[in-house]
């Protein structure tokens, strides 16, 4: 049964990361709203301001996050294949200090 409320509401389905959907859902039920309704407030402020309402700068946390994932990039990683090849490792290890 449809009511007039109904017939002018589309379904938008989406595939996000289910970590990430879980996470947002946390905090939006926290703020006591659905997923649902956040969507249709980001769309309202689309419309209204003709523009994504979104600021698109990084936060701190963020650029920390992205320079402490480029300084672990850049760390040496010298695969170990046996325990001949560990025992070495450590061995060179003690004899350096």
């Amino acid at each position: 049964m449809d009511t007039k409320a109904n017939k002018n509401k589309t379904r938008i389905q989406v595939s996000v990361d289910t970590d990430l959907k879980n996470e947002a859902e946390e905090v939006l039920n926290s703020l006591g709203m659905t997923a649902t309704t956040a969507i249709t407030m980001l769309f309202k402020r689309i419309v209204a301001t003709d523009s994504y309402p979104v600021n698109l700068q990084m936060t701190e946390k963020e650029k920390a996050s992205l320079e402490l994932s480029k300084t672990l990039k850049s760390v040496p990683v010298k695969k170990l294949n046996n325990k001949k090849e560990i025992a070495e490792f450590f061995e060179d290890d003690n004899e350096n200090q």
